[in-house]
Formats: structure tokens, C-alpha cells, sequence
């Protein structure tokens, strides 16, 4: 998670959306799953922009003006995230990352599997050792994305009937204000995005081509 602080002008403090930086925050979309946060982006900068289109890999741009040097304004939808990489024979589910993570942070996050028919299943990121006081000095290691599992609370022939090989797997932190900063699962780069719609509503008409695009598969390097 990140922290913004809401920027002040000189002269006042600007306005922060806090219910638009929450729909983009909260849409998932790693990469290569971007349709719901994309769904988000094209409602907001449909009415901003003179056109809007949606290019082969899932990148949306919108367009202000056709004459003059063209200037592009640019950040990426997708968040890291996780794929289910299978269900192992208690009902844990195992995980291939979308993105980099720092394990240390990841141990007790809720998580939600989104399924392919658009049902959301809570869970719970696990390690699979010994609590913390009866760990020998041996027992302590380096922790690694693989030794983290999602336990859904349900037994294992119920997930397996749920979730799939391939399910898209996110954290779940809803937006939160704490002083004057805001905290959020997808800040990077739901922030940027953010940024972007909003500059796209205040552009005035100019002798050039403003181009916005959100774009996809930034966390994997495309």
C-alpha cells in the first residue's frame, strides 16, 4: 500500500475526488485482467475527450484535439496481483505472482479470488510454518511468495468446486483517509490514472493533441 498527500497550491488546497480515486482504487485488474478497471477509465474520459478507443492489447485513449504536436499523458491500470496456480488437497490455494512483491509485507492480507463468472471469494494469505514462538532459530528463513497460501475458510471440495486454475487474485484494502493522506491497495498506478482523468477535465482547447492513455501490463514489464 501507498500514501498520497493531498497537494495544496500556493494560494488553496485543490480538491481531492475522493469518491473517483475509491472506483479506481477499488476496480480489480492485474495485468492482462484489466476489463474492470478499464470499464471505470473509459465512463470517465468518455465525456472529456473529443474520441476514445480501446487498441488490441486493452489500452484506452482518449483524444483532444487533431491538429498541432501531439502531447501523450500516460498511466498504467493494471495493479500486482496474483493468478490461482492450483488447490492443494486441503483447500489452500497456491499462487502465481502478477508483478513484484515484498513477501515480508504479505503474511495475514486479505485477498479476494475473483472468479470466472464474476463471484468474489474472501480469503486470507497464510504461511505454512510453525507460529512465530515455536520456531527453532532453523525454522526462520527468508519468506518467498511460494510459501504463502490463500486459506478461504471452506473446506477443500468446496473450493475446488469455486475456484479455478487461472482465477485472478487481489488484495482487499478499500481507500481510507488517514490524516491528510489517503491509503489504498493500486495506488500505483490507480493514482496516476486519477491524475490523468482529472488533468484530461481541466485541459483547456490548445493549438495541440492531448492524448490520454491508460494503459495495460505495466507491473510485467509490456
Amino acid at each position: 500500500m501507498l500514501s498520497m498527500r493531498r497537494k495544496r497550491s500556493r494560494a488553496e488546497e485543490i480538491e481531492l475526488n475522493v469518491e473517483l480515486l475509491q472506483r479506481l482504487t477499488q476496480a480489480p485488474g492485474i495485468a492482462s485482467r484489466e476489463e474492470r478497471i478499464r470499464e471505470v477509465v473509459v465512463d470517465e474520459l468518455r465525456p472529456l475527450v473529443d474520441s476514445l478507443s480501446v487498441d488490441i492489447l486493452g489500452n484506452v485513449i482518449g483524444r483532444i484535439g487533431s491538429t498541432g504536436p501531439v502531447v501523450m499523458v500516460c498511466a498504467h491500470m493494471d495493479e500486482i496481483g496474483f493468478l490461482v496456480r492450483y488447490v492443494d488437497d486441503r483447500g489452500f490455494v497456491r499462487l502465481q505472482p502478477v508483478g513484484g512483491f515484498d513477501p515480508r509485507v504479505l503474511p495475514a492480507q486479505r485477498v479476494m479470488i475473483h472468479s470466472r463468472d464474476g463471484a468474489m471469494y474472501p480469503g486470507v494469505l497464510q504461511i505454512g510454518a510453525k507460529p512465530i514462538h515455536l520456531q527453532s532459530p532453523e525454522d526462520r528463513k527468508d519468506l518467498k511468495v511460494d510459501d504463502l497460501f490463500v486459506d478461504l475458510g471452506l473446506a477443500a471440495e468446496t473450493v475446488r468446486s469455486t475456484v479455478s486454475i487461472g482465477d485472478m487474485v487481489t488484495l482487499d484494502r478499500s481507500l481510507q483517509s488517514i490524516g491528510d493522506t489517503v491509503v489504498s491497495k493500486a495506488l500505483d498506478d490507480r493514482l496516476g490514472v486519477y491524475v490523468m482523468i482529472e488533468a484530461m477535465r481541466a485541459a483547456a482547447p490548445a493549438h495541440a493533441q492531448i492524448v490520454a492513455v491508460a494503459s495495460t501490463q505495466e507491473e510485467v514489464g509490456l
